[in-house]
């Protein structure tokens, strides 16, 4: 388990979605485009959500040479997600 800083916290709580897609992403890895529709956000939304997940190191993304990209959970993300509750 980590010990959560007050500055992860704070943009966690800041994104209305941030939460709730490493609460998806830890059921089963997506598709970006599959993520939208779960949360009902336009692609561009979804695409700017994952990108400073990324950039936290909270979700990664895998790609078999090809444009499609899928999306997991990182441990950290997973951790993170159980210190929240």
């Amino acid at each position: 388990m980590i010990c959560m800083d007050a500055d992860l916290l704070g943009f966690l709580k800041d994104g209305n979605y941030r939460i709730k897609t490493l609460e998806i992403l830890n059921k089963k890895p997506l598709l970006s485009s599959e993520l939208a529709i779960e949360l009902n956000v336009n692609r561009a939304s979804m695409s700017r959500i994952l990108k400073v997940l990324k950039e936290k190191n909270l979700v990664i993304s895998t790609s078999n040479n090809t444009r499609t990209v899928v999306y997991s959970i990182s441990k950290k993300g997973k951790d993170v997600l159980e210190e929240l509750k």
